[in-house]
């Protein structure tokens, strides 16, 4: 028995405000451990690839972004936050001054 695909109309869920307080249950809990890669962008930049087929150690590449810009904090490679960068002790850290607007956090 073939079924062809529905197209799924999510305009009605686009609307819809994310829950304010989540259910603590049995499941939400087991989502807790779940490790999410995060990565902070610094900036990007397009080049030719002949460019990129000339770096050595010690090249410089010029970034878009300003030093004033925020810098862009991704989990598993979804945007989640913006920030600033800190430095605690001898690392790198990010301050986090602003939540997208597409992450699924919860609101304070």
């Amino acid at each position: 028995m073939d079924k062809e695909p529905k197209n799924l109309d999510i305009t009605k869920l686009e609307n819809l405000e994310h829950p304010k307080k989540i259910e603590k249950s049995k499941t939400y809990n087991l989502l807790l451990d779940v490790e999410l890669e995060l990565s902070a962008i610094l900036g990007e930049t397009n080049i030719p690839l002949k460019k990129v087929l000339d770096i050595t150690k010690g090249t410089i590449i010029e970034l878009d972004n300003k030093t004033t810009d925020p810098i862009k904090l991704l989990a598993n490679g979804s945007e989640v936050a913006h920030g600033e960068v800190v430095i605690i002790e001898d690392n790198f850290g990010l301050r986090i001054t602003d939540i997208s607007k597409n992450s699924l956090s919860e609101e304070k």
